[in-house]
C-alpha cells in the first residue's frame, strides 16, 4: 500500500466515523467494572487487539475509558522519545518493534495507532494498516459519541490531552487553531472552521488526566 492510499484512509474518517447514537460515560461504573472484572475487562482488550467485529460502540468506550483506570494509564504524561528518535532514523523494523510494546502500555492511544498506520505501511503490511485504521477509526467514534463538543457539560471526553488534538486534526479536520484554555475540566479548543463540525469551538472533558495528576502530585 502506497503512502497516498494511506491519506485518503485517513480522510476517509471524517466521512464515516461519526456515530449514529450517544453513549453515557460514567466514569464511577467503568472504574468499578475494570477494578472488580478486571478479567473480562482484559479479554475486551484481546477482543480489541484482534479487531473482534462482534464488538459494540459501548465496549469500544468501555475499553478506551476504562484503560485509565489500569495500573498503565499515565495521564497525559506519555513520551515515547525512543520510539520517535527511531522513526526519525528511520529505523523501521527496530521502530515497529519498540511501537508493540508502547502499545502492549497503552493500547487505546490515538498517536501510537497513527504511529503504527504509518510504520506498517512502510513495512508494507497492508492487512495491519487497515487494522490499526479501523481500531482508531472505532476509538474515534467512541469518543465522539461521548458527547457534542458544544458545552463544559456536553464536551466529548477524553482521556488523553493528545486524544483531542488527533479527534481535531484527523477527524474534524479543523483550520486555524486559535488557542486552548482550560475551563474548569474541561479544554476548549477555538478554531476558524471545520468542515465537519458546526462552530468555531469544541470542549473537550479532561477530568481523567486532571485526576491523575491530582493523584500523582498528592
Amino acid at each position: 500500500m502506497k503512502r497516498t492510499l494511506l491519506l485518503i484512509n485517513l480522510l476517509l474518517l471524517s466521512v464515516y466515523v461519526f456515530p449514529q447514537e450517544n453513549i453515557e460515560v460514567n466514569y464511577a461504573t467503568i472504574k468499578k467494572y475494570v477494578e472488580n472484572q478486571s478479567d473480562d475487562y482484559q479479554q475486551l482488550i484481546e477482543r480489541f487487539e484482534v479487531n473482534d467485529s462482534l464488538l459494540s460502540l459501548n465496549d469500544y468506550a468501555l475499553i478506551y475509558y476504562g484503560h485509565s483506570f489500569t495500573p498503565k494509564y499515565k495521564g497525559s504524561m506519555e513520551l515515547w522519545k525512543e520510539l520517535e528518535t527511531l522513526m526519525e532514523e528511520k529505523k523501521w523494523e527496530e521502530a515497529y518493534t519498540q511501537l508493540k510494546e508502547c502499545r502492549k502500555k497503552n493500547p487505546v492511544s490515538l498517536k501510537l495507532l497513527i504511529y503504527a498506520m504509518n510504520l506498517a505501511n512502510e513495512l508494507q503490511r497492508e492487512e495491519e494498516v487497515q487494522a490499526y485504521i479501523d481500531k482508531y477509526i472505532k476509538l474515534s467514534s467512541a469518543i465522539i459519541s461521548s458527547g457534542d463538543g458544544t458545552s463544559e457539560d456536553t464536551a466529548f471526553k477524553v482521556i488523553s490531552v493528545n486524544d483531542e488534538y488527533q479527534i481535531l486534526n484527523n477527524v474534524f479536520k479543523v483550520e486555524g487553531l486559535k488557542q486552548q484554555s482550560l475551563v474548569n475540566n474541561c479544554d476548549l479548543m477555538e478554531f476558524e472552521s471545520s468542515p465537519y463540525y458546526e462552530g468555531t469551538q469544541i470542549y473537550f472533558d479532561i477530568s481523567r488526566s486532571l485526576d491523575y495528576m491530582e493523584d500523582l502530585f498528592k
